[in-house]
């Protein structure tokens, strides 16, 4: 993601910081991966890793997904993470009530 901004001075510092955390997860994977490899068999490991890959790239194609439904908005958590019953109460609820939840 960092190689693909532009190469001006403003976007520098967002580059060098996306890279160092890519760095930073790079090191956490490759701990989580020997600790793996530390406790279970060769086969189990693999077996695992392909599992969470699978399941990122799954996750990733939902929210791609999602984007593509909705016209590329992003979605609010205040508004979409109030489950039905709550939202139709909105209205209802004091200053009281929502402080006291």
């Amino acid at each position: 993601m960092a190689k693909a901004l532009p190469s001006d001075t403003a976007s520098t510092n967002l580059k060098k910081g996306l890279l160092s955390i890519a760095n930073d997860e790079t090191g956490h994977a490759a701990y989580l991966y020997e600790a793996l490899e530390r406790r279970l068999d060769t086969a189990t490991v693999s077996q695992v890793v392909d599992e969470w890959r699978t399941r990122k790239v799954n996750a990733m194609l939902a929210m791609v997904g999602n984007l593509v439904q909705k016209n590329g908005q992003t979605p609010t958590l205040v508004q979409d993470g109030v489950p039905a019953e709550m939202a139709d109460q909105g209205s209802k609820l004091s200053d009281r009530d929502l402080v006291a939840a």
